[in-house]
């Protein structure tokens, strides 16, 4: 509604419809980028479309370029096209690589996809090799996966929601909420969301707007 009455405002000054479209355009593109976040940062997504194209290049110029496969795979991952991500990521000449990053982003491919038990063993694997890969996204993949598997285990999971409070912040916080949630557990949900408020909260100013996003996210859920 705002952004009507704002379109309206500016096509009365300026007598455009078009300037007046481009100029609520530019406003609330200027307002997401410095304010709220949801929208997606487009130099980014140029420049990591120039990188998929140079490497795409790469690879076919010499089908064993492992970095070339590895960039392609990583940069699939950010894009959530997991398939591709899958294909470039288990290049043959990647099989040997035991970096956690790379056990991580494999993991969490095949576990978007539905190889949850492949999944699963590649982000333990990355687990062991470092705690903090995946900033507590790795284990809030394995209680996602834990608390839809027909043998739960309740201490497995608490372990994991532990593990996943040392990593407390608003993205964390309001992922495993979500999790509980999409299960029907709305009360600890809830407490999940209004945690996550509180969390962002106590960010700096330097540093609110990467958790805005999942502030707000947090304070819709907790009421829907």
């Amino acid at each position: 509604m705002k952004g009507f009455i704002l379109y309206f405002i500016i096509r009365m000054f300026t007598g455009s419809p078009i300037m007046a479209l481009i100029s609520v355009v530019i406003i609330y593109g200027l307002a997401d980028k410095f304010y709220f976040g949801f929208l997606p940062d487009f130099t980014k997504s140029f420049r990591r479309n120039s990188r998929i194209k140079k490497n795409l290049k790469a690879l076919e110029l010499n089908p064993q370029n492992a970095q070339a496969a590895l960039s392609l795979g990583l940069s699939y991952v950010e894009k959530k096209k997991y398939e591709e991500a899958i294909k470039y990521l288990k290049h043959h000449k990647l099989q040997d690589n035991e970096t956690p990053n790379y056990l991580y982003n494999l993991g969490i491919s095949l576990m978007e996809i539905g190889e949850s038990t492949e999944g699963k063993e590649y982000i333990i694997r990355a687990l062991d090799l470092n705690p903090s890969v995946g900033y507590g996204l790795s284990y809030i993949y394995l209680l996602d996966s834990e608390m839809k598997s027909k043998s739960s285990d309740l201490d497995k999971m608490n372990d994991l929601e532990e593990k996943i409070e040392r990593f407390s912040n608003t993205q964390n916080l309001y992922k495993m909420g979500m999790i509980y949630k999409k299960l029907g557990n709305k009360h600890k949900a809830k407490r999940l969301f209004s945690k996550a408020i509180k969390e962002y909260s106590y960010c700096p100013k330097g540093i609110r707007r990467i958790h805005r996003k999942w502030a707000i996210l947090s304070r819709i859920r907790k009421i829907t």
